[in-house]
């Protein structure tokens, strides 16, 4: 009686085991799936210095849309120059976008970081940024409403061509904003003296607020600034070709053209290359 009462027993144990082991290893085999998913992840990192960073997320889901319909790529905005600086130092194989005068900041000291595309706006790949006010600006201080970083907006000052008296750079304060809009808004109700937007946001501004645009001037532009590139390290160029070919696609798209748009552009272009430095700015 006992003999066959056995059987079952020893039958169920193992059958039990070999149930248990057969689960392990479909476990395993996702588990390891998922982390080489994970590994093969491009990461696009973004930080731009001409804009304030209040959008990030808003930019981060629109962008992770428009590439997880087909691609396992994700957009990560930086919030700080630094921290954007030390990430490009690692040369990882990620692409980084960023403003023409950041990329510029960069280069002498990470001479394998190459631009490949360049951002266009209404057919344009430059854009100028202007000095609006009601009236000249006071020789002793004033405040001056700016979406940009601190950094930029001095570089940015320092070359202007002013049809005024020169700035009070010493006494000069800066009101930190999201938009360009919002910077001429501050002018426009009394909180700032000055701003500093783009030719496309102040005529965006004359649409919007008319009332208040009539009681603008220009009191100075900027030389042309070269709009947002994307860059690369050369030796990472065939992993990060795929993830090329999908920001160039934006513009297909209603997800795609959405976070163009965020970002102030149309577009993407492919920069002019050479053999042994890829794009050229």
């Amino acid at each position: 009686m006992s003999d066959t009462l056995s059987r079952p027993e020893s039958t169920t144990n193992s059958f039990s085991l070999a149930l248990k082991a057969l689960l392990c290893a479909c476990c395993l085999l996702l588990c390891c799936g998922a982390v080489s998913t994970q590994a093969e992840t491009i990461v696009v990192y973004h930080f731009n210095p001409e804009s304030h960073s209040d959008r990030n997320l808003v930019l981060k889901n629109t962008f992770d849309q428009y590439f997880q319909v087909s691609h396992n790529i994700q957009l990560q905005p930086v919030d700080d120059r630094a921290t954007f600086a030390a990430l490009i130092a690692n040369k990882p194989a990620s692409l980084f976008i960023m403003s023409d005068w950041q990329y510029h900041q960069l280069e002498s000291s990470n001479n394998d970081l190459t631009p490949y595309l360049r951002g266009i706006k209404d057919g344009n790949d430059t854009f100028r940024k202007l000095l609006i006010g009601k009236a000249p600006l006071s020789p002793q201080h004033a405040t001056l409403a700016v979406s940009g970083t601190e950094d930029y907006v001095y570089s940015l000052l320092g070359s202007m061509r002013l049809n005024t008296a020169p700035l009070p750079m010493q006494q000069l304060r800066l009101l930190t904003v999201p938009k360009d809009i919002d910077a001429l808004l501050a002018v426009s109700f009394g909180m700032a003296d000055a701003a500093l937007a783009t030719e496309n946001s102040y005529e965006k501004y004359e649409l919007l607020y008319r009332n208040e645009y009539q009681l603008l001037k220009v009191l100075g532009t900027s030389t042309p600034q070269k709009r947002l590139v994307v860059a690369l390290y050369r030796q990472h160029l065939p992993a990060l070709q795929v993830a090329l070919e999908a920001l160039l696609d934006m513009s297909q798209s209603p997800n795609g053209q959405l976070g163009l748009k965020l970002l102030g552009l149309d577009e993407w272009t492919l920069l002019p290359t050479t053999q042994d430095r890829g794009g050229q700015l």
